[in-house]
C-alpha cells in the first residue's frame, strides 16, 4: 500500500464525499431498498453497521452485505461491520463460530485460545462479506456492579486483559478483518451505562493510565482501530467533557502520548450521554475536532441528515478545519487499503458454498471446556453420578437440553432470564415443587433474578448445584448451594461444557479471572476424586488443540 494511492483517492473526493466517508451509519431492515440506497449511495458513506434487527441468518446477511457493497461500486468501498463479540453480544449465530464470553477466555488463561478465537471469527465473518468487527472489548472490569461491561471483559486484571486482547486482535487481523477494539479509554470502572447517562470516572491520572494498558499493548500490536467511550474523566482532564468529544483524550493522550495513528470511531452518537447534552450534529463536529475519524450514527434517519449537514457546514465555515477532515479521511482510506477493501471479493455463491476452515467450529468448545471453573463444592454432591433423580431449573434452555441428553428422565423447568415481579412468586412455587420431586437440583443462573429460585429449592432440604452462566460475582449470592460452577456464558458451547463437568466427563481447569469477596483472582478447584494434574492436563490439552488449529499463534 502506498501513500501515493491514498493521495490519489483523496484528491478524487469532493467535500461532500469526504464528509460521507467519516460517517458510519445503520438502518432498519434486512435488505437493500430505496431508502437504504439513498442513504448509502446518496451520501457515499464510509461505513455501514449491521445490528440484530438487520440479520435473519448467515445467508441473508451475506446477500445483504453483497448488495450494500455493490451500491458503492465505482466509489470508495464501505466498511461493513457489526458487533460480534461472543457471549452476550452476538449478531450472527449460524455458519460462524459463536464464542463464549471474553470472561470465559479470561478463565482459560490461554493466549493461544484467544488468538484462535480471533482468527476463526475473522475468517467466518469475512466469508459472509463483513470486513470490520467492533471487537474485542479491552475494558478492565474493575467494578463488579458495572452495568454495561461485565463478562464482555476478559477480567479485572490489567495484565490478563492485555495478554488475551493482544492475542485476539492479532488473530482477527491475521484473518484480514479490520479490528476496532473498544471502549477507549476504558469503561470498566464505571457504574453507569452511557446509553442512558454520562458515566464519570473518578480515578486519578495514574489509575486511568493503568486501565489503558490493554489499549496501549494492542496499539503496539498494530491495532487497526479504536472505538471511543462516552465517559468523563474529570481528574484527568479537569472537566466533564466526554472522552469522545475531548481533545485532551483523543488528540493529546491517544494520538500524541500513545502514538496511535490508526482509525478512531466513536461509539453511538445517539446515546443519551451525548445526544441529550450536545445534540447529535453538534457532537459529531466536536468529535471530529477532538481527533475522531468516524462517527457512528445508527438509528434515526433525521439524525444522520443532521450529522451530515452539521459536518458539511462546519467545514465550509472553517470551524472544522479542512486539514482535520482530510486527516480523518486519509486514515479511513489507509485502513481500507490495508485490509483489501478495494479488491473484488470472491463471488457470493462461491463463498456461501465454501465451508469454514477446518477446526473453526471447535474453537468455541475448546474455550468453553477450558473455562469451566469450580468455585465451591461440599465434597459430596459433585460430580453427579447420573443415577439421581435430577431437576433442572434454568434460565437458559440449552443447559437443560445438555443435561437431559445425559439423563433423559431429568425434569427441566425453564424460567425467564428477566421475569416480571408478578411472575416471580409462581416461579418460586414451581421451583419448590420441582425440588421436592428430585434427589438433586441443578440451577442455571444468568443473573440475580434466579437467586431466589436457588433459595426456594434449597429450602426443601435437597442438595442444589448452581451453574453460573453470567457474572461469577453471582456465586457469592447462593450460599445454600452445595457446589457452584462458573462458565461465564450461556452460549451452547458453554452450557454443553457445564453439563459435561457436572457429570465428571471433563475436569474444571478454569481459574477466576476476577476477584470476589471470598475468593481470590485465580481461584478454582478440581472435582472431588480427580487429581489436580488431571485438570491441568485438560487445560494443556485445550491449549495444544488451539495450537494445532490452522494459523494458531506460536
Amino acid at each position: 500500500m502506498s501513500s501515493e494511492r491514498v493521495d490519489s483517492l483523496l484528491a478524487s473526493l469532493p467535500l461532500e464525499a469526504r464528509v460521507g466517508q467519516v460517517m458510519m451509519v445503520g438502518f432498519i431492515g434486512t435488505e437493500v431498498d430505496e431508502d437504504v440506497e439513498e442513504l448509502v449511495r446518496g451520501h457515499q458513506v464510509g461505513g455501514i453497521c449491521l445490528f440484530k434487527h438487520n440479520i435473519v441468518d448467515a445467508e441473508q446477511v451475506a446477500r445483504l452485505n453483497d448488495g450494500l457493497r455493490r451500491l458503492l461500486v465505482g466509489h470508495i468501498p464501505p466498511f461493513l461491520t457489526l458487533d460480534q463479540e461472543g457471549g452476550n453480544v452476538v449478531r450472527v449465530r449460524d455458519q460462524v463460530v459463536v464464542l463464549p464470553s471474553n470472561m470465559a477466555l479470561g478463565a482459560t488463561r490461554s493466549a493461544d485460545l484467544a488468538y484462535a478465537a480471533g482468527r476463526a471469527q475473522g475468517q467466518d465473518l469475512r466469508r459472509l462479506g463483513f470486513n470490520m468487527n467492533l471487537a474485542p472489548v479491552l475494558d478492565v472490569n474493575l467494578n463488579p456492579h458495572n452495568p454495561v461491561i461485565g463478562v464482555r471483559s476478559y477480567g479485572d486484571s490489567v495484565p490478563l486483559v492485555s495478554e488475551l486482547g493482544r492475542a485476539f486482535v492479532r488473530g482477527q487481523q491475521d484473518a484480514g478483518l479490520v479490528t476496532v477494539a473498544k471502549h477507549f479509554p476504558g469503561h470498566g470502572a464505571t457504574d453507569t451505562d452511557s446509553h442512558t447517562e454520562l458515566p464519570v470516572m473518578n480515578e486519578t491520572r495514574e489509575e486511568v493510565l493503568a486501565q489503558m494498558e490493554p489499549f496501549r499493548d494492542a496499539i503496539q500490536e498494530g491495532l487497526d482501530g479504536l472505538m471511543t467511550a462516552h465517559v468523563a474523566i474529570p481528574r484527568f482532564t479537569g472537566n466533564n467533557v466526554p472522552a469522545t468529544l475531548n481533545p485532551q483524550v483523543l488528540d493529546g493522550l491517544l494520538r500524541k502520548e500513545l502514538g496511535f495513528e490508526g482509525l478512531v470511531l466513536t461509539d453511538e452518537m445517539e446515546m443519551e450521554a451525548i445526544a441529550r447534552r450536545y445534540g447529535v450534529g453538534r457532537a459529531a463536529v466536536l468529535a471530529l475536532k477532538a481527533g475522531a475519524d468516524m462517527v457512528l450514527v445508527p438509528w434515526s434517519r433525521e439524525k444522520k441528515v443532521e450529522v451530515y449537514e452539521s459536518l458539511l457546514a462546519a467545514v465550509r465555515s472553517g470551524e472544522l478545519p479542512a486539514a482535520r477532515l482530510e486527516q480523518a479521511v486519509r486514515r479511513i482510506l489507509t485502513a481500507k487499503l490495508r485490509r483489501g477493501l478495494f479488491e473484488t471479493p470472491p463471488v457470493l455463491e462461491e463463498r456461501l458454498a465454501t465451508p469454514p476452515p477446518p477446526g473453526n467450529g471447535e474453537v468455541a468448545h475448546l474455550i468453553a471446556r477450558a473455562s469451566v471453573t469450580l468455585l465451591r463444592t461440599d465434597g459430596h454432591h459433585f460430580p453427579l453420578s447420573g443415577q439421581e433423580r435430577i431437576a433442572v431449573i434454568t434460565a437458559e434452555p440449552s443447559l437443560g437440553d445438555a443435561i437431559r441428553a445425559r439423563v433423559p428422565r431429568a425434569t427441566v423447568l425453564t424460567v425467564p432470564a428477566y421475569p416480571s415481579e408478578a411472575r416471580r412468586a409462581a416461579l418460586r412455587q414451581k421451583a419448590r415443587q420441582a425440588a421436592l420431586a428430585a434427589d438433586v437440583v441443578v440451577v442455571g443462573m444468568i443473573n440475580s433474578r434466579q437467586v431466589d429460585l436457588v433459595t426456594m429449592a434449597a429450602a426443601t432440604g435437597k442438595p442444589v448445584l448452581v451453574v453460573s452462566m453470567g457474572l461469577p460475582y453471582l456465586a457469592e449470592m447462593v450460599e445454600e448451594a452445595r457446589a457452584v460452577l462458573a462458565v461465564y456464558s450461556y452460549q451452547p458451547a458453554s452450557t454443553s461444557a457445564a453439563a459435561a463437568a457436572l457429570f465428571g466427563e471433563i475436569g474444571t481447569p478454569g481459574r477466576l479471572p476476577v476477584h470476589l469477596r471470598m475468593m481470590t483472582f485465580g481461584h478454582g478447584l478440581d472435582p472431588v476424586g480427580q487429581k489436580r494434574t488431571d485438570a491441568l492436563r485438560d487445560a494443556q490439552g485445550s491449549r495444544k488443540a488451539a495450537q494445532a488449529l490452522p494459523g494458531a499463534a506460536r
